[in-house]
C-alpha cells in the first residue's frame, strides 16, 4: 500500500506545551497523509524560521533561529544526530547533488556549500548586501539561485562553486533584480530543460517569473498584497501564493491577463510582447479559508498535485483541493507557527529502490583539514589528503554471463565493467600487460626516457632521473624533448617487438595443430584450434590498437 508523509516544522513557539503529550518541546513533526491522517513521530528541540529546514531521504536539517547552529536528525533512528556550528547565522537551506550537498544562506549574505558525506565546506562570497531568505536548487544541480532581503537574485553554477579549483571570489552566473522589495519565497520548475522557470516572490507585492538560465524576465504579476510562501504546481501551469490574510490564490500562466476565460494552449509566459507588461490576476483565483487561521507562512502540494498544504502563524495546517472545488479543511494543530512544510515521497512500492545508489546512514560534519594537498609551499593536488567519501553502497552490480574469450558486443558493457564483474581477470587484460611489461623490463629505461614510462614500468634509481635546469638555453630544452621524444619511439618498438614475438608463437601453434588435425584430430582438438585461432585474432587486434 502507497503511504505518503508530510514534514512540518515551528518557528518560536506561540503557546505553552501540553506538558502531558508525548511531543513536548517538539519542534518537527512527521505526519502520514495518505491514506490515513495521523501523526507519526517528532523531533525535539528545534525551532526553525521559514524556508530553514532541508529534508533527504535520511536526515532532516533544520537551521535554528537566532543561533548560528543546523541541527540534524536521522530519520532512520528517529533522533537528533548532530547540532553542527558555522560562523554565521543560517538563514536559509536547500539540499542539491541527490541530497550530498547542503546549501546554507546566512545572515551575512554569504552562500555556504557543505558535503555531508565528507565533511568539506566552500565558502562563498558575501554576493549579497543583506540576509540570504530563500535558496532553490533546479532539478539538474546545474544552478543554485539566492534569494535575498536586498531585492536580488543570484544564480550561481553549482559544479563551479564545487569544484577543486574554483576561483577565490566566484562570480554569480547572473542577476535577476527587476524586484523593489525583499524576496520571500522562490519556487523553481520541476524541468531539466533549457526551458525551466523559477518564481520569485517579494514584498514589493509582485510575484515574478524567469527564465533563470537565459536571464529573462517572462512575466510579472500584481497580487495586491505580500505573497509570502509560493509553490508551482507538478506540471509548471501556475503556481500557488499564500498572504498575511491566511487565503490562497491560485495563478493561472494559461489564463487570459484580462477576465476569467482560459486562451486553450496559449502560454502567456513565451509572449516577449507582454513580458514586461505586468499582469493582474483575476480576485476569483484567491480564496478565503474562512477561518481565523492567521498569515499562510508555508506551503507544499501533494505527490499527486491534487492537494495543497499550508501552514499558518496560528499554528493549523489546512489542507485545500488543488482545483478549489472545496473549501479549507483543517488537519493538523501544532504549538507554533508552522514555518516549513515539505511532502516526502511516498514508500510502498512493489519494487521500491535506491535510485542514487547509495546511502547515507551518518553525516560528516564539517572538517577544516580537508584543504588541498600542498607540500613545501607547491600545491601538488588540489583534492584533499583525506577526501573521503562516506556512505553504503546500495543495490547490487549486474552480473552478466561474460567470456574472458570473446570480445562484447554492441550493447554490452564496456571492458571495465566485465573485469569489475568477472569471476577472474580476463585473459586478454592479462597478455597484454604481461607483454607490456616484458618490452619494458627487457631494456632498463635510462635517462628522459624515465621520463616517457607509463605508470606500470618500475621506478628508475635516483640518478636516472633527468634533471631539469631552469637557466638552459631554449637549445638545451629542444634537445631534451627530442632525445626524450626518441626514448617514447623506442619504447613503442620495443611493445611492437614483443607482441610480434607473440604472433610468432601463435603461428607456429596453429601450424602444429593443423598438422595434428591433418593426422586425424580428435572433436577436442577441434575446439582446441578454434580457441587458438580466437587468441590469435585478439592478438593481431591489439597489435592494430598499438
Amino acid at each position: 500500500m502507497l503511504t505518503e508523509h508530510f514534514i512540518a516544522s515551528i518557528d518560536v513557539p506561540n503557546r505553552k506545551p501540553d506538558t502531558s503529550s508525548a511531543t513536548k518541546d517538539a519542534g518537527i513533526f512527521v505526519y502520514e497523509h495518505q491514506p490515513l491522517l495521523a501523526h507519526r513521530h517528532a523531533f525535539k528541540k528545534s525551532a526553525a524560521a521559514a524556508n530553514c529546514v532541508a529534508v533527504s531521504k535520511s536526515h532532516v536539517f533544520a537551521a535554528q533561529v537566532d543561533k548560528a547552529v543546523v541541527h540534524v536528525y536521522n530519520r532512520d533512528k528517529g533522533n537528533q544526530e548532530a547540532t553542527v556550528p558555522f560562523p554565521e547565522k543560517i538563514s536559509s537551506l536547500a539540499l542539491a547533488l541527490a541530497d550530498t550537498v547542503l546549501c546554507l544562506g546566512t545572515d551575512g549574505g554569504r552562500v555556504i556549500l557543505w558535503e555531508i558525506c565528507t565533511g568539506r565546506t566552500i565558502n562563498g562570497p558575501q554576493a549579497h548586501l543583506q540576509p540570504v531568505t530563500a535558496l532553490a536548487v533546479d532539478p539538474s544541480s546545474h544552478f543554485l539561485l539566492s534569494a535575498s532581503a536586498d531585492s536580488n537574485i543570484h544564480v550561481w553554477s553549482l559544479p563551479s562553486l564545487s569544484s577543486f579549483i574554483a576561483p577565490a571570489n566566484p562570480s554569480p552566473v547572473h542577476t535577476l533584480s527587476n524586484h523593489r522589495g525583499a524576496i520571500t519565497s522562490l519556487a523553481i520548475g520541476h524541468s531539466s530543460t533549457a526551458a525551466n522557470i523559477v518564481v520569485s516572490a517579494s514584498k514589493d507585492n509582485t510575484a515574478i517569473v524567469w527564465d533563470y538560465k537565459a536571464n529573462a524576465l517572462l512575466a510579472t504579476y500584481l497580487l495586491g498584497d505580500t505573497p509570502l510562501a509560493l509553490a508551482l504546481d507538478p506540471a509548471d501551469r501556475g503556481f500557488f501564493a499564500t498572504y498575511e490574510d491566511g487565503s490562497l490564490q491560485y495563478v493561472d500562466f494559461y489564463a487570459s491577463p484580462d477576465n476569467d476565460a482560459p486562451l486553450g494552449a496559449t502560454d502567456t509566459l513565451r509572449d516577449p510582447e507582454t513580458s514586461y507588461t505586468p499582469i493582474t490576476p483575476p480576485s476569483s483565483s484567491r480564496r478565503s479559508p474562512g477561518l481565523d487561521l492567521g498569515a499562510g507562512l508555508s506551503i507544499t502540494l501533494s505527490w499527486d498535485g491534487t492537494a495543497v498544504l499550508t501552514g499558518h502563524s496560528s499554528g493549523r495546517v489546512v489542507r485545500w483541493s488543488a482545483s478549489g472545488s472545496s473549501s479549507a479543511q483543517g488537519i493538523a494543530t501544532l504549538p507554533g507557527p508552522v514555518s516549513n512544510l515539505s511532502v516526502l515521497a511516498p514508500t510502498g512500492f512493489s519494487s521500491e529502490s535506491d535510485e542514487k545508489g547509495f546511502k547515507v546512514h551518518t553525516i560528516v560534519k564539517p572538517r577544516l583539514d580537508l584543504k588541498a594537498n600542498v607540500s613545501e609551499g607547491e600545491i601538488l593536488s588540489p583534492v584533499p589528503q583525506a577526501y573521503v567519501f562516506n556512505a553504503q553502497l546500495v543495490g547490487s552490480i549486474s552480473n552478466p554471463n561474460v567470456s574472458a574469450l570473446e570480445s562484447p558486443r554492441k550493447g554490452q558493457k564496456s571492458a571495465f565493467e566485465e573485469a569489475l564483474t568477472h569471476t577472474s581477470f580476463p585473459s586478454n587484460f592479462l597478455e597484454r600487460s604481461l607483454a607490456e611489461l616484458a618490452a619494458f623490463t627487457s631494456k632498463p629505461s635510462t635517462g628522459a626516457s624515465a621520463a616517457a614510462a607509463p605508470v606500470s614500468a618500475p621506478a628508475p634509481a635516483a640518478d636516472d632521473y633527468m634533471a631539469i635546469d631552469s637557466g638552459a638555453s631554449t637549445n638545451q630544452d629542444s634537445e631534451a624533448q627530442n632525445a626524450e621524444l626518441k626514448d617514447q619511439i623506442a619504447a613503442l618498438q620495443r611493445v611492437q617487438k614483443a607482441t610480434f614475438k607473440q604472433l610468432a608463437d601463435l603461428k607456429e601453434e596453429k601450424k602444429t595443430w593443423q598438422a595434428a588435425s591433418g593426422s586425424g584430430a580428435t572433436k577436442d582438438d577441434s575446439e582446441e584450434k578454434k580457441k587458438r585461432k580466437e587468441r590469435m585474432a585478439r592478438a593481431l587486434k591489439g597489435l592494430g590498437d598499438d
